[in-house]
């Protein structure tokens, strides 16, 4: 049991640490995965004065409660329209999760396996990956931890008998931020705790269970409510027959993932906490451990309907990574190591060695100027090489707290490094704000062009939504758009660009070096791809200064180099 007057510091550590990772170049990523239509919906809610139907390219968009739309529209008011200032919103969602962690874990446990499962968690790369993306799915495992928290808590002997309604409230709140899946993944947790828990549960008086369902059913419908007396029934057919209906049964979102997905990618993405779950497991199963047990079953539980869905994505097991880290946090803090649990994890620190020794290579391995300064680079490098000598170390005579320790503080460096560093490096390398300006600039005079792009390595159409209202079209017609009598900007590559600036009319914008976005994922970084470079073009004459003295210049160049 920790020290009561040691718990409170442990805490404010634990979040600290947490918000070291999760907060810096929090705004200097690129856009990833889902986030553009969480940001523009958001921003369309205040750009329209409507808190009610979120817009995505100017469309209504209902494939999402509006909770988080609120939420990003809040930081969107308080700190500008940056990516940055929604990315608040999962990262203290985040936060909040490891607080929510910590209750459920002293609920079950005690303080200590609490304190180190929510360690563990602070420390796991996909969790804080996905606490800096601003999705849904972190408020998410927020409200499904909170719920499963409210309710162990209400098992205890004095909780408060009005518990019901604050769980009424947590189950409303996920409800108006992912639909259905937020009653389902905390419901099978409540449903399983309820069963084994059978001979304690306590009676509920029936003034507090109507109160509870008027609570759950202002804050979970009242949005839908709104909207249906609005804009009638097609918005609410949209969401739960499409969006969630068949995104689990039908095939509009099938990946072709396996129903055993999602087990090497807790693996993969859980590392290296993720490979001592087995183990875990097995130490649970074997003692009859009520509570690490419990968890175990609501793991499994969550894991069947996911597992069943033909949408499967990687970030959908945010909710299930909280109880994995505490069952994890039990094994560092109960189970007494015998040779099995020692070279299990000489398995696991080996692995380390290998990943933090190579890992700066792939890491800094981009060319100049898409890597951090030199300065940084040889520091990360060195910390990597030290934490190469700890894992080394431990590795010789493992111990529960020797090896928490050493890979909770390696793990927080190659967090730290990718979110801190590497990420925003690549990120301020790439021309994406370059290409925007021009894009905006080419629209002041000539509101009506229209951007296409045959392909787009760089991701540039989320930011020129974002950040020019300009929608992108993908077609690789280049030849009859260069030609046509309606303006078109042309975002072209190499060979696309030898081709159509031949082309009468074609005038040549800018030109920018550039590293495919994919250069951040895993197969990147084993590719390690070469600079490319993309060119907007414009099929129309323009009054701009500023073109105009870039158009003589690009003469003048090529004159030059000509006579050369």
């Amino acid at each position: 049991m920790l020290d009561e007057r040691a718990w409170p510091l442990r805490v404010a550590l634990l979040l600290a640490l947490a918000a070291a990772l999760l907060l810096p170049g929090l705004g200097r990523a690129p856009l990833e995965r889902a986030e553009i239509y969480f940001l523009d919906g958001a921003r369309s809610m205040i750009e329209r004065h409507d808190l009610l139907v979120p817009y995505y390219r100017g469309e209504p968009f209902f494939d999402k409660p509006p909770l988080t739309y609120w939420l990003m529209a809040a930081g969107f008011r308080a700190l500008g329209f940056e990516a940055g200032a929604a990315r608040v919103v999962p990262a203290v969602a985040a936060m909040l999760v490891l607080l929510a962690t910590l209750w459920l874990g002293t609920t079950l446990f005690d303080r200590r396996t609490a304190f180190v499962g929510a360690l563990v968690l602070a420390t796991t790369g996909a969790f804080l990956g996905f606490g800096r993306v601003a999705m849904s799915d972190m408020l998410l495992a927020l409200w499904t931890t909170l719920a499963m928290a409210i309710a162990t808590h209400a098992l205890r002997e004095g909780a408060h008998p009005a518990w019901p309604v604050a769980l009424a409230a947590v189950l409303g709140l996920g409800f108006l931020t992912k639909g259905p899946i937020a009653l389902l993944l905390p419901g099978l947790g409540l449903g399983w705790l309820a069963w084994t828990r059978r001979a304690s549960l306590p009676r509920l008086r029936p003034f507090i269970l109507v109160a509870a369902t008027v609570v759950f059913a202002l804050i979970g419908f009242g949005w839908f409510v709104a909207v249906q007396r609005r804009l009638g029934w097609a918005p609410l057919e949209h969401f739960f027959l499409r969006e969630n209906l068949q995104r689990f049964a039908a095939g509009t979102y099938d990946a072709q993932r396996p129903f055993w997905y999602y087990v090497p990618t807790y693996l993969g993405e859980g590392a290296p906490w993720s490979l001592f779950l087995p183990l875990a497991a097995f130490h649970a199963l074997r003692r009859d451990d009520g509570p690490s047990r419990l968890l175990l079953g609501w793991l499994a539980l969550m894991l069947v309907p996911l597992s069943l869905s033909r949408g499967k994505i990687d970030y959908y097991l945010l909710p299930l990574y909280p109880a994995a880290s505490l069952v994890v946090g039990w094994f560092f803090v109960t189970v007494s190591w015998s040779r099995r649990e020692r070279n299990w994890a000489r398995a696991v620190l080996a692995a380390a060695v290998v990943a933090l020794a190579v890992m700066p290579s792939f890491l800094f391995g981009q060319p100049e100027p898409w890597v951090p300064s030199r300065a940084a680079l040889n520091a990360v490098s060195g910390g990597m090489g030290l934490a190469v000598l700890a894992c080394t170390w431990a590795a010789l005579r493992p111990t529960p707290s020797r090896t928490l320790a050493i890979l909770a503080l390696s793990a927080a460096l190659v967090i730290g490094s990718l979110g801190c560093l590497v990420v925003p490096a690549f990120h301020a390398a790439q021309p994406l704000r370059a290409v925007v300006e021009d894009v905006q600039r080419e629209q002041a005079y000539r509101s009506d062009a229209t951007v296409v792009a045959c392909a787009d390595p760089l991701r540039i159409q989320r930011n020129l939504l974002f950040h020019a209202r300009t929608v992108m079209e993908e077609r690789c017609d280049l030849w009859a758009l260069a030609s046509s009598s309606r303006p078109f900007l042309l975002l072209l590559d190499e060979e696309q660009r030898r081709s159509l600036l031949a082309a009468e009319g074609v005038r040549e914008v800018a030109r920018y070096p550039y590293l495919p976005a994919s250069a951040l994922t895993l197969a990147g970084v084993l590719e390690r791809p070469a600079p490319a470079e993309l060119t907007l073009a414009a099929n129309f004459a323009t009054d701009d200064p500023v073109a105009e003295t870039k158009r003589k210049r690009d003469r003048k160049r090529a004159l030059r180099d000509a006579a050369e």
